[in-house]
């Protein structure tokens, strides 16, 4: 039992292989639950203003995160918990990969269309969060990072490509795919987390700014749509970015095969935050409009072009 699995390729034996195993499919298996359990939650919420409400841009891009995350997440639970063949753990490494993907850019998309309508569409924050995102993306795309966590090749290979098709190990009596991460991969892999991470601090700090500023002129915007997105923003944010850092840090400390393993996890939370947050929007709006409640904001367009100018400078 006490050989390695793989030999030299993994170093792990049987015993550490299985404990390392319960733990990356319970932090799969959490993500899920959260994401579930939230889901029935927020059922009658999503029935009232998300199904029985015309179809337009805001409910559609509610429904892409919602529907996509949850069904990425059942469908991912056959590579964590079916019986696969070596080649079929590959296949479903890309998909799972493929599907990792689609999410986070809707994460990241949903979280600068949030503050760019907290800040009222203003056109300094959407030219930063640009290019911030476009210096993040190049960073995570060229980024050849070896033994030195910071240095940068000048041969510029991306990292997705240098991560290339990914070591599956097996083991008797235990069910699943499992990825097998080198050292040299995973922190090439931790690159592209930090340039993400990046991206949802800045996207913290903006939302933090607002709320501080927003909190001066309380008796004006008290119980405001405005207020509401900054109070639930900043919240949220915050345990994204602090979830972003748990799973950065498995690239640096974990083995070959707990290198990353809150990825999934980390993505299903963003999610379930995210929708929770997108419904909470939706019930504000549809509060101020029954109320007549002045300087709320309609929440059925993508524009907000109803915010006072004000605002912009203010945030």
């Amino acid at each position: 039992m006490s050989d390695p699995i793989l030999g030299d390729s993994s170093g792990l034996d049987y015993v550490t292989f299985a404990s390392d195993h319960r733990i990356y499919c319970s932090f799969f298996l959490a993500g899920l639950t959260i994401l579930l359990y939230d889901h029935i939650l927020t059922l009658g919420m999503e029935v009232k203003y998300i199904w029985s409400s015309k179809l337009r841009p805001a409910t559609c891009w509610f429904l892409a995160v919602r529907c996509v995350g949850l069904s990425a997440s059942i469908t991912m639970s056959v590579f964590y918990f079916g019986h696969m063949g070596q080649e079929v753990c590959v296949k479903m490494q890309l998909a799972w990969e493929v599907l990792l993907v689609i999410q986070e850019i809707l994460i990241e998309c949903t979280l600068g269309l949030r503050v760019l309508a907290v800040y009222g569409l203003n056109l300094w924050i959407l030219t930063g969060l640009l290019g911030a995102g476009g210096v993040a993306a190049s960073l995570a795309l060229v980024s050849d990072i070896t033994d030195c966590p910071i240095l940068v090749s000048p041969s510029f290979e991306w990292a997705a490509v240098k991560y290339g098709h990914p070591q599956m190990l097996s083991a008797p009596g235990l069910a699943g795919c499992h990825t097998a991460i080198p050292r040299t991969s995973a922190l090439r892999l931790a690159g592209a987390w930090e340039a993400q991470l990046v991206c949802d601090t800045l996207v913290f700090a903006l939302t933090v700014r607002c709320a501080y500023i927003q909190r001066r002129m309380s008796l004006r915007y008290r119980g405001t749509l405005v207020e509401r997105m900054v109070t639930d923003g900043g919240m949220y944010f915050g345990i994204i970015v602090l979830a972003n850092l748990a799973n950065l840090l498995t690239f640096y400390v974990g083995d070959v095969l707990l290198s990353g393993l809150l990825s999934w996890f980390t993505t299903s939370l963003s999610v379930t935050l995210l929708s929770r947050l997108m419904l909470n929007l939706h019930e504000a709006a549809n509060v101020g409009i029954d109320t007549a409640e002045p300087n709320t904001m309609e929440l059925e367009s993508i524009g907000f072009q109803t915010v006072p100018t004000t605002i912009d400078a203010r945030c």
